[in-house]
């Protein structure tokens, strides 16, 4: 069933305000209306299939525009993004660089700076990867397959 631009999680509503300075009023719509549909989508991530889960009035031919023609900068949207992520993440970061330096053995000379690296990776393949190439760093791989 659509769902209306109106029943927006406040969660989502406040994330997506974040963005409101990259788009005229237009485009704004559109953008919610694509975030949306693409959180709400249960099928094939299409046009068409992302507008019959979101219950707004938007036309199929004004998203094309607004994904192709319309001179909004992805990376002005990106970098608001990841300014948003290093302040959530700053103090995350900073608290493990205090472990890791607590838990680093004492020795003569200069100790070695502290590496923070964490990652996610989700897989939505429908087959297994046993042969993969190692990342550094401790992480979590996600698999549905296993």
């Amino acid at each position: 069933m659509p769902k209306p631009i109106v029943c927006l999680s406040e969660q989502l509503c406040q994330y997506l305000e974040l963005f409101r300075s990259c788009f005229s009023k237009p485009q704004w719509k559109y953008f919610v209306t694509v975030l949306l549909g693409l959180v709400e989508c249960e099928e094939r991530k299409t046009m068409t299939g992302l507008l019959r889960v979101v219950g707004e009035d938007v036309s199929l031919s004004g998203m094309s525009r607004f994904l192709n023609k319309w001179p909004w900068d992805p990376g002005k949207v990106a970098s608001v993004w990841q300014k948003r992520f290093r302040e959530r993440m700053e103090h995350a970061v900073q608290a493990e660089h205090e472990r890791l330096k607590a838990e680093r053995p004492t020795s003569i000379g200069r100790p070695k700076e502290t590496v923070v690296t964490r990652f996610l990776t989700l897989d939505d393949s429908v087959h297994t990867k046993p042969k993969g190439r190692k990342m550094g760093g401790p992480g979590r791989y996600y698999s549905k397959t296993e």
